[in-house]
């Protein structure tokens, strides 16, 4: 069984205003080594457990995993190969900030296998990089992004963020042909979410946000969409857009709801259709893989219901859609039948469009996609 392997790494140098993944300000490197320690004798447990598996991607995520030095990347990267079996073209990745990278790290990481780098831009308006709380500015992304050539990768993503407190348009076209003008292989467009627990809700709830509105984010989105596709890039998932054979492997692997297995400190898996999530604190996760045990929060075996819903939302991300056929092989039933009134009704409102082999998303639906997605949960 083919699989992806997700290591998650909790720590930053500091909290993003928007951020709401599971992350925390590193306070020493002791505790940086007790936690990759840790993360080491999860993978131990898992290549025991699963020794019919091999992995054809590994993504390092977070937090910050470029806050590591590279010789304890390289430790890492060799050590999931160790254990596991690897596909002979497998994709690795790694998110990296901008600034923490430099041309030893970056060396290191290539002649251990990281063969495809994602870069956090968000903005190249250091104003608005100020306003989000990141510790970079647009001239780090671009030193970072052009030593990542030199050290010869070839294959880098860049994230831009959009809706942003006090953006114009103006300043997120000028965002995205900055990225463009650097020629990456990959772009990843994420709108701006306010989240519980995060200072922006606090700001939001108090009035102090200047967020754009509703149809200037869809501007900001539609004319991405379009000025991506005359640059050469393929719309293939709903914030993600790629050159030709760049797509990334390891994401697919979620939309296309196979298995994974996510190694760390809150971090999810997908095997054989149950789902479980570690311990989001670290503590938590350190001290269960101390006393032997696997550091499982909770879990659950979905049913086949739940699986159909989550399909049909996971695929309908993509450019590809939902296809009837692939969906009657896995589930021996046809989607128009069981979801006969909800996939009608997104078509009436234009939010949905089918023919012989496939349903999905309009370019309506694409901007109101949580909207077309809720009616399946509902």
């Amino acid at each position: 069984m083919d699989i992806g392997l997700y290591l998650h790494f909790p720590f930053c140098k500091s909290k993003c205003f928007y951020c709401d993944f599971n992350s925390y300000p590193l306070r020493d490197d002791k505790e940086l080594l007790v936690y990759i320690s840790s993360l080491q004798k999860e993978i131990s447990i898992y290549s025991k457990k699963l020794r019919n598996v091999t992995l054809k991607t590994i993504y390092l995520g977070g937090g910050t995993p470029t806050l590591l030095s590279g010789e304890l990347i390289g430790n890492i990267i060799n050590f999931c190969k160790h254990n596991f079996n690897i596909t002979q073209n497998i994709e690795i990745t790694i998110e990296a900030n901008p600034g923490t990278v430099d041309k030893k790290k970056l060396e290191i990481m290539l002649s251990s296998g990281v063969n495809r780098l994602s870069l956090g831009a968000q903005s190249f308006n250091n104003y608005l990089l100020k306003k989000l709380g990141r510790i970079h500015t647009a001239q780090d992304t671009i030193s970072s992004y052009y030593q990542a050539r030199k050290s010869g990768f070839n294959n880098i993503n860049i994230d831009i963020m959009f809706a942003l407190p006090d953006q114009t348009l103006l300043d997120f076209q000028n965002s995205i042909k900055k990225a463009l003008s650097l020629r990456p292989d990959h772009l990843s467009l994420y709108n701006l979410t306010i989240e519980k627990g995060t200072a922006f809700y606090n700001y939001y709830k108090q009035g102090i946000l200047n967020l754009p509105d509703e149809d200037l984010e869809y501007e900001m989105y539609d004319w991405a969409i379009k000025y991506l596709k005359k640059n050469n890039f393929e719309h293939y998932e709903i914030s993600n857009f790629a050159l030709p054979s760049k797509r990334s492997i390891h994401n697919q692997i979620y939309w296309n709801n196979q298995p994974y297995l996510g190694i760390g400190a809150g971090a999810t898996s997908f095997i054989k259709g149950y789902r479980y999530i570690n311990y989001k604190d670290p503590k938590f996760y350190i001290k269960n893989i101390k006393n032997g045990k696997l550091p499982i929060d909770k879990g659950e075996r979905l049913t086949l219901h739940k699986r159909m819903i989550e399909t049909i939302i996971l695929n309908l991300r993509t450019k590809d859609g939902l296809i009837y056929q692939k969906f009657y092989n896995q589930f021996g039933m046809k989607v128009d039948k069981v979801f006969y009134n909800s996939i009608n009704k997104l078509i009436d409102l234009g939010l949905l469009r089918k023919d012989n082999y496939k349903i999905q998303l309009t370019a309506k639906g694409l901007f109101l996609a949580n909207y077309v997605f809720r009616e399946f949960i509902d």
